[in-house]
This record gives structure tokens, C-alpha cells and sequence, in this order.
């Protein structure tokens, strides 16, 4: 239980702390030259601030409340959390627990990470192994950070361990571009000392395809196009270094049977895996969060596809029919789930709890998913969206995203003719837009679309029209970020986001 004692002494650092008044010492407050001996007890603090990201607590509050955010995702059962309904709706206030809670584990992720760099900068060891180690710590701060300033804005940035109680009490809000600046220099970092692959081929644990993926990601939000079209070639030039490929058949991606052994995956969260000592509860996780009430048990409908997502679907698309179950088995009969007498008569995301896999001691909450954080099929799709927005529909970007659409013409059965290539002589007007209705559908209900809405900044065009899949009042000025956590909310040295 070496990393759980690790875990408890290091992540006392601030834990829902940041902007809190301390009139006292942390008891928890380490000297990381002091304390770290061997690389082994550096790793095992690395896994600590993977650990802290990969739990059901970021699960079901954080990439519930991406979701929830999106225009593709409603609330199915209304007697949920208040919570989760205010997130959906755009009501939310900054009392909202889910929203603390992510707050809460992102800042752990980032305590731990923090520690774990200064006990490898400590450590008597090679060059090389104590770079690794470094850089498996940082890029899980970096990648915490890009969830926290995509969500809130400005936030505390803290670069170090928190060794006194005036780091946190002085805590104020960093500028999103410094935040930014710091972000990509963990992931340069990252990408520099990082392996090709984990032991084992891993992909729960920052890989240098893996630093250079989410770099690509984070150069398209900042709109820096010619760097995120470079790194995304990076990254395809060297997909067989990487062991990085399209999976043939679309529904394996979502078939937790075969999880372990899908090379599309880059980045995953793997919440039975070796870092938490099994500290596994499947309790409100995404199975049950989005299967069917009253059909099975302990199944809730909390999180459920906006109705126009699923009747402007094009049904000749196979990723259609992986996406939603529509119909049930129900007293020998089957049954569409639309106008049923189910609690919540529409059809449901079924990417999660179609085939979870083995479901531990009969609990069938629970599930041997790998969530794809990052896919082959992200890095196609960044580099087609990068290239047209600089140099507009090239052969080359045509292509990328044929890769994608040719994948989608494969049932699991048999090649069929839909969806069809994208032509040459596209204008790029029209390419752009088919590019981010691509991205819809190829990342349907993969905790994408929020973000998406964010940095094309189509927040009125996705919740407002008449022809928007969900329909919401929403406020440019207020509404692309959450509020900061009352809990962390100490002014004048942190603020509140505008409108909250």
C-alpha cells in the first residue's frame, strides 16, 4: 500500500485549500528533498497525481458536468441532483457541487504533481530516469491545468509544493496566458523525455505521443493553427512508433471487453488500473448515469442525448447506431424506447453500458472501460481543422478526415457507401463547417463538445436557433465558464467569474 500512504501524506498539500484562509501550519506540508529517496518513491508520487484524476469522483461530477455543458446531452430523470440540472441548464451558481468537486480534484492532481517534480529534481539518480519521472509529473499538471483554464478562466497557478501556509493564503488568479505559457512548456518537457510507449502499452500514463497529442490540442484552442498542424503530423508521421491506428470497427471503441487492446487510444482513463490500489467504486459512474431507469437496476437516466441529436442523425451512419440504444428487449418484447413507458421515453447514450464488460462481484454499476481521453481519431481531425483554417480544404486535410469517414462506412460487418468522401473543389467555408460537424458525430457524448462550443465561440448559434439541438438562454458574458467554488472564493485575492 506504498502509494496510498504516499497519497494521504502528499495530497493533504491543498485539497480544496487554494484561496482558503490557514491560520495554522498543514500538517501534510512536506520537504520533498527531504522525504523522496529512491525513484521508486517519486513514482509512486507521480501515480498519487494520476490517481487523483482517474477516480469516479472526476467521473461523475467533472466529465458528467462536460457533458451536461454540451448541446447534445440533456437531463433525463429530473429528480437528479439540483446540481447536475443547473450545469445543464445554465442556472448554475457558484455553490454547485459538482463543480467544487472537480475543482477540488484537479488542484489534488496538480498538489501531488507538483511534489513529485521536486522529488525528482531531489533524487541521486541518472539523468534520464530522473527527467522521466519529472516529466510524467508534468505532463498530469499540464493537462489538469488545461481542463481548469478552459472551465474557470484565470486560476491560481501554483508552480511548486505548497511548503507554507502563505502559498495558499496568497493564492490569486494567474492570467489565462500565463497559465497557457506554462502548459505547453510542461508538455515540450514532456514530449522531450517521455517514452514512445509505457511498459505494457499503457495509455493511462503520459507517453511522448501522448504530451504531443494534447500540445496539439492545446495550439488549436489557442488558435496557433501551424503549430497544432505540425504537431499533429508529428504525431501521424510516427503513429507505428507510437502504436497509434484507426480500429476498424467504430463499436469496439466502446466495448470495455476489448479496452485494453485498442491502438486508436492515446490517452485514456482507466479507473481499475494499478495506480489506486484498487480504490475502485463504481457507484454513479457513466454506465449507470446514462443507462436506462426502471429497465435495469440502479440505473438512473440522469445524462441523455438531446432528442434533435438523435431524429438529425443520418441513420445510414454506423456511428449512429453505436451511439444510442433505441430499443429494448422488454418481458420478451422489443420495445423503442421513444414514447415507452419508461421514466424517460427517449433514446440513451449507449457508448458506456452496451458492453461494459466483466461487472465485478455481479455490481453492474461498475465497468472495465478504457475512457478515451485522446484517440488516433482526435489527431486526424486537429490536423485537418488546423490546415484549413491556414491554408483551407488541401488534399491533405481532405484526407485526413476521409480516413475518418472511411472507418465510419464499416458496420462491423460489411463496407457500406455512407457516409461518403469529402470531394476536391470544396469550398473552405463549407469544409470548416463539415469539419466541426464531424467532430460532433465522431465524438458523440465523449465529453468533447462543450469544449468545442468554447473555442469556436458558438455559444448563442448551439442554444439559441431554431434549429439548435438544445434550447437554452444563455450569456456570452457569463456562460463559457464556471464559477469559481464559493468554497474558493476569498476576495479580493481571488475573484469571481463575471455573472456569478
Amino acid at each position: 500500500m506504498k502509494t496510498y500512504i504516499l497519497k494521504i501524506m502528499l495530497l493533504i498539500l491543498i485539497g480544496s485549500t487554494v484561496g482558503c484562509d490557514l491560520e495554522e501550519e498543514p500538517k501534510g506540508l512536506l520537504s520533498p528533498e527531504g522525504f523522496f529517496q529512491t525513484p521508486s518513491d517519486v513514482q509512486a508520487a507521480v501515480y498519487g497525481a494520476y490517481a487523483e484524476f482517474v477516480t469516479t469522483n472526476m467521473e461523475k461530477s467533472f466529465f458528467l458536468a462536460l457533458m451536461l455543458r454540451g448541446d447534445m446531452v440533456d437531463i433525463g430523470d429530473g429528480n437528479t441532483l439540483a446540481d447536475r440540472v443547473t450545469t445543464n441548464n445554465f442556472t448554475m451558481d457558484a455553490n454547485n457541487g459538482i463543480i467544487e468537486d472537480s475543482w477540488v480534484k484537479l488542484y489534488q492532481s496538480i498538489s501531488a504533481a507538483n511534489t513529485a517534480i521536486a522529488g525528482a529534481r531531489s533524487i541521486n539518480a541518472e539523468s534520464f530516469i530522473k527527467n522521466r519521472l519529472e516529466a510524467e509529473a508534468r505532463f498530469i499538471r499540464a493537462y489538469a491545468y488545461y481542463h481548469l483554464v478552459r472551465s474557470f478562466g484565470d486560476v491560481p497557478y501554483l508552480g511548486g509544493p505548497v511548503e507554507s501556509v502563505n502559498t495558499l493564503n496568497n493564492a490569486t488568479r494567474t492570467p489565462v496566458n500565463e497559465i497557457y505559457t506554462n502548459i505547453i512548456n510542461d508538455l515540450l518537457f514532456a514530449k522531450e523525455n517521455l517514452p514512445n510507449r509505457n511498459v505494457s502499452n499503457v495509455r493511462n500514463i503520459g507517453t511522448k505521443g501522448s504530451a504531443s497529442t494534447v500540445l496539439a490540442d492545446v495550439y488549436l484552442t489557442l488558435k496557433r493553427f501551424d503549430d497544432a498542424a505540425d504537431e499533429a503530423r508529428y504525431i501521424i508521421t510516427n503513429k507505428a512508433v507510437f502504436d497509434y491506428a484507426l480500429e476498424n470497427n467504430y463499436q469496439n471503441l466502446f466495448n470495455a471487453n476489448v479496452a485494453g487492446n485498442i491502438k486508436e487510444s492515446i490517452l485514456t482513463i482507466d479507473l481499475k488500473n494499478n495506480l489506486n490500489d484498487g480504490e475502485y467504486n463504481p457507484k454513479d459512474g457513466m454506465v449507470n448515469l446514462t443507462r436506462i431507469r426502471d429497465f435495469a437496476p440502479r440505473s438512473l437516466s440522469v445524462a441523455v442525448p438531446s432528442l434533435k441529436v438523435y431524429t438529425t442523425w443520418d441513420s445510414r451512419d454506423y456511428r449512429r447506431k453505436v451511439s444510442f440504444e433505441d430499443s429494448v428487449v422488454f418481458k420478451g418484447n422489443k420495445i423503442a424506447l421513444v414514447n415507452s413507458t419508461f421514466r424517460v421515453p427517449r433514446p440513451h447514450i449507449a457508448k458506456f453500458f452496451r458492453f461494459p464488460g466483466p461487472q465485478d462481484g455481479g455490481d453492474d454499476r461498475s465497468s472495465d472501460h478504457h475512457y478515451n481521453l485522446y484517440r488516433y481519431a482526435d489527431v486526424l481531425l486537429i490536423a485537418a481543422e488546423a490546415i484549413a483554417e491556414t491554408d483551407g480544404a488541401t488534399p491533405e486535410a481532405i484526407g485526413y478526415v476521409n480516413q475518418i469517414r472511411q472507418r465510419a462506412r464499416f458496420n462491423g460487418a460489411k463496407t457500406t457507401s455512407f457516409p461518403v468522401d469529402v470531394l476536391s473543389g470544396i469550398s473552405n467555408a463549407d469544409f470548416i463547417q463539415l469539419l466541426r460537424e464531424e467532430r460532433r458525430l465522431e465524438f458523440a457524448f465523449e465529453f468533447k463538445r462543450w469544449y468545442d462550443i468554447k473555442r469556436w465561440g458558438i455559444l448563442n448559434e448551439a442554444f439559441t436557433r431554431p434549429e439548435s439541438l438544445e434550447s437554452y438562454n444563455v450569456d456570452v458574458n457569463r456562460d463559457y465558464l464556471f464559477p469559481i467554488p464559493q468554497i474558493d472564493v476569498n476576495p479580493p485575492k481571488i475573484t469571481q467569474n463575471t455573472g456569478y
